[in-house]
């Protein structure tokens, strides 16, 4: 008999997280970007044991955050080490620069004036605080000041074939690169690289080709005058950085993620399994490397290469489970009875895809008998994983609705299911990416973490 909490936590439903896909979406991008290091957007999906995972790739992995908690996570999976961390929002609260410099963070990104100057105060702060506590110091040896953090100019690039583009609100157009970079320097703040972003959900790998032209492009234009001041002003006198963004899709297109918890999982992927048409990070690989080799050569170019993959890193690795708490049948006005099935996420949590994106999760059914047990084996994994038992059962036409009552709270609007009753589960996959962060403030869903085959 479960206690009135379990049964109220049962309600909410649960998370599932299969951590081994994690790790095989790393190995997958090694194979897939063998120059590119992945730094993970933790704001795609802020787990700690995600991040732990990522982090123990000491050689391969770095972060990209954008805000002070994900600093400090990205620093305690990494054992504090301010090489694998950037701080890529170009948009900062004064406190915010303050606690980032704080923390030792060492690279941040920017893309106007107001930026620049906003890091060079707290900079100075940070200098000030230094020296205050080195003249309190009795002992004759003090430590070297705080060097100011290296600036990392972000672009604005075409980003019109994505879903989510971002070159309203980030990004400075080629026209500002001279001024800012002249401006960086006069403030004392080192440029020593550029980075883009595609859009997050780019449906067009050829938009990669034509912002990593524009980067070449402004990083020629920096190095021009970091040559012209480098003797003037002590500083590096080439660019070492550049970052290609992030807006990759979900499926790798080599790797063994696809449909982890739905029962058709595969251990090995090849391009040619996936539908025709079917966005992969495969594809963007092909434009891409050849790209970077060409005008980044390797034993020629001081150029290191870095990323920022949030979705294709956790997006097959979560599945939601949830229960059904209500049921009804209704007759549309086609004249067909639809089942009409309630359950506790809707589109203002876990998927505001659906309004964001236009995205319609269709779930994996699970039925329990009338004893209150599942009909398959009593592991999770294997229950959720033997789910396509029911494909045989007969179908209705369907519907997912969300909690609030709303008439837009459509989790999926048509959808084929076997008749269902209350208590009976919903499973949906792939739901890693910008869900959990959305949907923990509104709710507090469990997480069950467990190691696949």
């Amino acid at each position: 008999m479960l206690t009135q909490q379990e049964e109220d936590a049962l309600d909410d439903g649960f998370i599932l997280c299969d951590l081994s896909v994690v790790q095989r979406k790393l190995d997958a991008w090694l194979k897939l970007f063998p120059r590119v290091k992945p730094f993970f957007a933790i704001k795609c999906n802020p787990d700690v044991m995600v991040a732990s995972i990522l982090g123990a790739a000491t050689c391969y992995t770095g972060f990209d955050c954008a805000s002070i908690t994900e600093i400090r996570m990205a620093l305690q999976c990494t054992e504090n080490n301010k090489r694998r961390c950037v701080y890529a929002h170009p948009q900062r609260a004064e406190e915010d620069l303050t606690g980032a410099l704080s923390l030792g963070v060492e690279a941040l990104t920017f893309d106007g004036i107001e930026e620049l100057r906003k890091v060079s105060q707290a900079h100075k702060l940070r200098l000030d605080a230094w020296d205050e506590q080195n003249n309190k110091e009795n002992d004759n040896e003090k430590n070297d000041p705080p060097q100011p953090p290296e600036m990392i100019l972000r672009l604005l690039v075409p980003d019109e074939s994505s879903t989510v583009p971002l070159g309203e609100k980030f990004g400075a157009p080629p026209s500002s690169i001279e001024m800012l970079v002249e401006e960086s320097l006069n403030l004392g703040l080192p440029v020593v690289g550029v980075s883009f972003h595609c859009g997050s959900g780019c449906h067009d790998p050829g938009a990669y080709r034509t912002a990593i032209k524009i980067a070449k492009d402004a990083l020629d234009v920096i190095d021009t005058i970091l040559e012209r001041r480098g003797n003037v002003d002590n500083k590096p006198n080439k660019c070492t950085l550049l970052d290609i963004g992030g807006g990759y899709p979900g499926f790798d297109g080599v790797g063994g993620d696809f449909d982890r918890f739905s029962g058709i999982y595969h251990q090995t992927d090849t391009p040619e399994r996936y539908e025709e048409g079917q966005e992969t990070v495969f594809k963007i690989a092909q434009v891409v490397n050849p790209l970077l080799d060409e005008l980044f050569p390797v034993d020629e170019s001081p150029i290191q290469i870095i990323s920022e993959p949030g979705r294709y890193f956790v997006e097959a690795a979560f599945a939601y489970c949830s229960r059904i708490y209500t049921t009804k049948i209704k007759t549309g006005k086609d004249g067909i009875n639809r089942r009409h099935y309630y359950i506790a996420q809707g589109v203002q949590g876990l998927f505001k895809d659906v309004l964001l994106c236009g995205e319609n999760f269709t779930p994996i059914p699970i039925r329990v008998d009338e004893e209150n047990k599942y009909q398959h084996d009593s592991t999770v994994d294997n229950l959720v994983c033997n789910a396509s038992s029911l494909k045989d059962a007969k179908e209705f036409p369907s519907s997912i609705h969300g909690p609030s009552g709303e008439e837009f709270d459509v989790v999926c609007a048509d959808c084929n299911l076997p008749e269902l009753t209350v208590g009976d589960w919903l499973v949906f996959d792939r739901v890693g990416a910008y869900t959990l962060s959305i949907a923990a403030k509104n709710s507090s869903l469990s997480i069950r973490y467990v190691v696949g085959r």
